[in-house]
């Protein structure tokens, strides 16, 4: 690594370059194709200061952008083409620890600029956060700018620093470095450092009480339309009551392709089909939808998008109750193995609280689905890294993912009520229990098993007297859903006795929704978490949680042929008992479940184990 001034005194933009600098020049060129580890299709890392080691080309094409744009700032070191950094006091080679230059050749994989063609202002912006990448905020530590900053503004997100208390940190960490570090030296500045990943965010003001979005037409409004709530808050400067915050997915789905390695399991989808159950596409919705959209189902690259929302409280336990709505958009594109890996999962929508957004988050979602909109018709320009080709990528809603209750909110019909079933609709067989006043559908889908399932002949291994030979619901088409959503959900009357639309969710906007095959899925770790959850605390009669009380003893009684489970009066010491009791024991706070690993106590259980 001798002295390499030459490469930036022997040129200087729009003047012949010297000599020294062409001959010096052809000698880096040939020492880097000479290395066969550097060399792919003919091409290595072109070094210049428009492509910066990111973009590769033949050599013709790389001495041509070296004369235009002379080499990079600050290249003496030729880590991009065969040379190791060496750090100061160490004979060891040294690599970013954070990885940071990888993430950004990830983020940074533009088309190759042709030879006039300069950067647009969001390429300049890139290449200013690659230079810092590149910077080392003083010569004695491998931290770049870029690197710091981003650590220490991930800092002030998870402790919620405020802005003076992040620049306080700045101030006392600047005095400790030495003279001339290279580190922002306000909130501002460090920024803009960021600017260039191009990850921007669109602040929405939203009713206070959630009854519409001042969006599309409605940005100038200073009341809400159907409350008349004000938009602002009483006696400040019109500071919005609500904010919703959405994050455009567009730009993180072309990413995707911008480097080679991802492009490419974005299309692995083609090849792993094997007729079993292992991903998405070998899926009956997936499969029904290429039929219906041939031209989207034969580029392998067309994104299919699957929707996930739930709420959850942000804060402590001891604070006011809060509850905040993450929307998230994941591609299904990717291998099994990845595919709902925290880095591929996008956070699309943030929605405000206080409150439970209930069916109006219908409302709060159509920045997504006027995405989606456009997204159907393709983004061109979109650089496919493996392929090293411009294509139109187009994106699809394929089905969402959320709990029960969510189920309701998303899809417009009420989870609540005897009409809950999504599947059964207005054709439930759902009664109201008698004492538990509650709605039941104990033994209402043996419809839906085949003809010849033993089950549908067994008159009292479910409810009493009773063999099923009734044909299981229809599956409605989509045309036949949104039908009849349209006639029904205005009839308030028959709500809960005819029906349980409740409103019309902004995604049957998308044209092609009503094709889908499967349009909404409910996530397993919930059912699995509140059945779990619901045995247990019957089997250990947990108070308060036990579903084993005396109304559902009743009703048992019914429903059901169990006398043995029947309700009894016993004569206890301290007053009358009812029972059999289902526990297995009562837990209480002297209690505790190491009893189970001593056989004797299993011993002594075993008469209330028999009787129950």
């Amino acid at each position: 690594m001798a002295n390499r001034e030459w490469m930036y005194n022997g040129w200087s933009r729009g003047q012949p370059p010297s000599h020294e600098w062409i001959e010096n020049t052809n000698n880096f060129l040939d020492r880097a194709f000479s290395m066969l580890s550097l060399v792919e299709n003919d091409t290595i890392k072109c070094p210049c200061a428009l492509c910066r080691n990111y973009v590769r080309h033949k050599r013709f094409d790389v001495e041509i952008h070296l004369c235009k744009n002379g080499f990079r700032d600050d290249y003496r070191i030729w880590t991009s083409h065969g040379e190791r950094h060496v750090e100061v006091g160490s004979d060891e080679s040294s690599c970013e620890a954070d990885h940071m230059d990888d993430m950004l050749a990830d983020l940074g994989g533009y088309h190759a600029p042709t030879i006039d063609e300069g950067p647009t202002a969001s390429a300049r912006a890139f290449y200013r956060m690659v230079a810092s990448a590149d910077e080392p905020v003083h010569e004695n530590t491998t931290h770049s700018s870029l690197s710091a900053i981003a650590r220490l503004l991930a800092l002030k997100s998870q402790y919620n620093m405020s802005v003076a208390h992040f620049e306080a940190n700045l101030e006392l960490i600047s005095e400790l470095l030495p003279p001339g570090s290279k580190i922002p030296k306000d909130f501002y500045q460090s920024k803009k450092l960021l600017e260039g990943l191009g990850m921007p965010y669109v602040k929405i003001d939203v009713c206070y009480n959630n009854c519409m979005l001042y969006y599309k037409g409605n940005e100038n409004k200073e009341k809400c339309d159907v409350c008349g709530t004000s938009r602002y808050e009483e006696g400040r400067n019109r500071v919005p009551r609500k904010v919703l915050r959405y994050l455009p997915i567009k730009d993180r789905l072309q990413r995707l392709y911008a480097h080679e390695k991802t492009a490419k399991m974005m299309q692995s989808h083609k090849q792993s089909r094997s007729g079993k159950m292992k991903h998405p596409c070998d899926g009956k919705a997936w499969q029904q939808f290429d039929i219906d959209f041939p031209e989207f189902g034969d580029d392998p690259r067309n994104v299919r998008l699957a929707v996930a929302t739930d709420g959850f409280t942000p804060f402590s336990m001891n604070a006011a109750p809060y509850s905040c709505w993450p929307v998230f958009v994941t591609p299904l594109n990717l291998p099994p193995g990845v595919i709902m890996k925290s880095e591929y999962i996008f956070l699309a929508l943030v929605v405000p609280g206080p409150e439970h957004p209930g069916k109006k988050l219908n409302i709060l979602m159509q920045p997504l689905v006027d995405e989606l909109l456009s997204l159907r018709e393709g983004v061109d320009e979109t650089w496919d890294a493996s392929r090293k080709q411009k294509f139109k990528m187009r994106a699809a809603y394929l089905w969402s993912i959320h709990d029960f209750p969510a189920y309701g909110n998303f899809s417009g019909w009420s989870t609540h009520g005897r009409l809950a079933c999504p599947v059964c609709l207005c054709d439930s067989n759902a009664f109201n229990l008698r004492n538990g006043r509650k709605a039941c559908w104990f033994d209402c889908h043996r419809c839906i098993l085949p003809r010849d399932h033993e089950f549908r002949s067994q008159a009292n291994a479910f409810r009493k007297n009773t063999v099923v030979h009734e044909e299981p619901p229809r599956l409605l088409t989509g045309e036949e859903v949104l039908a009849q959503i349209n006639t029904m959900v205005a009839d308030t009357k028959n709500y809960g006795m005819l029906h349980n639309w409740t409103h019309i969710s902004c995604f049957w906007q998308l044209p092609y929704f009503h094709k889908l095959l499967l349009r909404h899925n409910i996530d397993v770790m919930h059912n699995e978490k509140n059945l779990g959850e619901a045995i247990w605390n019957t089997c250990f009669d947990i108070p308060e949680k036990t579903k084993d009380n005396a109304k559902a003893r009743k009703d048992l009684a019914q429903i059901c042929n169990r006398p043995s489970q029947h309700l009894k009066l016993r004569q206890m010491e301290n007053g009358t008992s009812l029972g059999p009791h289902f526990a297995l024991i009562r837990m209480t706070s002297q209690q505790s479940l190491s009893g189970f690993k001593n056989s004797s106590f299993l011993t002594a259980m075993q008469p209330t184990l028999e009787e129950g």
